[in-house]
């Protein structure tokens, strides 16, 4: 895809993107949201798009935007969609789709550990709750492998856990 009006090259029964994707479904819907953005793109403006899950939303809009060479904020409602769209679908737009595409993920700092606060609490365990209490470990160990300190690293951690607003950022 290299400019305007190319979203149902792209997103056609025969496009691009069946070829690259093995469970490729033809979604209408899909289609209308690309090139609704790719004239957006070409020509300014403000658009409001709501559209149901599983409709192919986020390639809808990944796809104009690095075809336009535009940059875009992807604001998530959740976590997991964040690492949903970093994780899998920029690297299958660069990978299987070929398309040259480059992207960073910000967080708020309560999604990072804090290797200092951590070893506060590993000399002094004030913990709220004592169920808590293998977590440090848990924690402590990650801390020694991580690169990132990011908490989605850890899939099991619970997103209630009162032990992490002590470790985090």
């Amino acid at each position: 895809m290299t400019g305007p009006g190319k979203a149902s090259e792209f997103f056609g029964p025969d496009g691009r993107l069946a070829g690259a994707h093995e469970g490729y479904e033809y979604r209408p819907g899909q289609v209308e949201m690309a090139r609704s953005l790719e004239q957006l793109f070409a020509r300014g403006g403000s658009l409001m798009i709501e559209a149901a899950t599983g409709t192919g939303k986020t390639l809808a809009y990944l796809v104009p935007a690095v075809a336009a060479g535009r940059r875009v904020i992807v604001s998530t409602g959740t976590r997991n969609l964040q690492d949903q769209i970093y994780e899998k679908d920029v690297p299958f737009l660069r990978e299987r789709a070929g398309m040259e595409i480059s992207a960073c993920v910000m967080k708020g700092r309560d999604n990072y550990l804090c290797r200092f606060r951590l070893a506060q609490v590993e000399r002094e365990p004030l913990l709220e709750d004592l169920e808590e209490v293998p977590w440090v470990e848990r924690i402590v160990e990650w801390s020694r492998v991580t690169e990132t300190g990011d908490r989605a690293e850890l899939a099991d951690l619970p997103d209630r856990l009162k032990l992490w607003r002590d470790v985090n950022a």
